[in-house]
């Protein structure tokens, strides 16, 4: 693979800096947390942090903390939103809460943020502490404005994209600001990495809002529709709104929770029937096309082909 040729070697560090990160942990909390680590997944964070700091140069070595304290945040990010969502698998292993109880998995995700924050402060610079703390901040404020809007059918497309901008997005663009910063990029350059990243991760909660209301179990790993019956309302669901035939009955139907596995059904097939999947794939290839876009004003070379191949890859998972 392309990418692994060029960010393998870091990626290994990365890896093995997380784990090594958590030795001076003891006891239950590492157990946790180690758990959490090995975990696996895409370290898609990661990789964008270093594919950014590699536009400016082939020693990636300062990038390296960056995209450890990233992971280390996700990772968190995830596992506060497994007891929000009481799941009991990620991955196909079982949770933190689900292993142990709620209180230690909320804990061990406060570990892991003030981890990473901790390795920012000692490994790279104020202004990347502040682009990273900002994020969180920001992330926290999208999570909340997602349950306080929970079952309203009253939102707007625009409510939307700001919600998941601040959930999703500004993580990716902190992760791409950041490596770009610290490997040398101008301030003009380091905003074009930020905006490509905004950009990717708008599409990728698009497409991944898509695929909770048009993938198959087997490919989600959880129910079809999971978003839906939890009252969090996704751009397709949000476009069935907006559809004259179907908005009345969409919009009592949801204003009434909880919704019935048949309700639940009926909604999903008219997502598939009208027109909203091709919609909502329209919106995220825009998102794609300005990233692609903001990538014409970063350095030619092997890192931004790569970056341009990624932004590709976030449109074209299977449905």
């Amino acid at each position: 693979m392309e990418i692994m040729n060029e960010v393998g070697e870091p990626l290994q560090q990365v890896e093995e800096q997380l784990h090594a990160a958590l030795d001076d942990a003891s006891g239950p909390a590492r157990d946790v947390a180690l758990h959490l680590i090995k975990g696996g997944g895409k370290r898609a964070r990661p990789m964008l942090t270093l594919l950014a700091a590699r536009l400016f140069g082939e020693d990636l070595s300062r990038a390296i903390p960056v995209a450890v304290a990233a992971e280390m945040i996700h990772v968190a990010t995830l596992v506060h939103d497994d007891v929000i969502d009481g799941a009991a698998t990620r991955r196909g292993r079982p949770t933190v809460n689900n292993l142990w109880n709620a209180q230690v998995a909320v804990l061990t995700g406060d570990t892991l943020l003030a981890k990473a924050l901790v390795l920012l402060v000692d490994r790279t610079s104020p202004r990347i502490v502040r682009i990273m703390s900002d994020m969180i901040y920001r992330m926290c404020e999208g999570e909340i404005a997602q349950h306080a809007s929970a079952f309203d059918p009253n939102q707007t497309e625009q409510d939307y994209f700001e919600r998941i901008e601040k959930k999703t997005a500004l993580f990716f663009a902190a992760c791409c600001e950041a490596g770009a910063l610290v490997n040398g990029a101008t301030d003009e350059q380091a905003a074009a990495a930020r905006a490509y990243g905004r950009n990717i991760g708008m599409a990728f909660q698009v497409i991944d809002d898509l695929l909770d209301v048009t993938a198959s179990p087997e490919v989600l790993g959880k129910p079809v529709g999971s978003d839906l019956a939890a009252g969090v309302l996704t751009l397709p669901v949000l476009h069935v709104l907006g559809q004259p035939a179907t908005e009345q009955w969409v919009h009592d139907v949801i204003a009434n929770p909880p919704l019935s596995p048949d309700e639940i059904e009926r909604i999903l097939t008219l997502i598939r029937n009208n027109g909203t999947i091709e919609y909502t794939q329209s919106v995220a290839g825009a998102f794609v096309r300005q990233a692609k876009e903001e990538l014409t004003r970063l350095p030619d070379g092997p890192a931004r082909r790569l970056l341009a191949s990624v932004a590709d890859l976030v449109v074209e998972r299977d449905f």
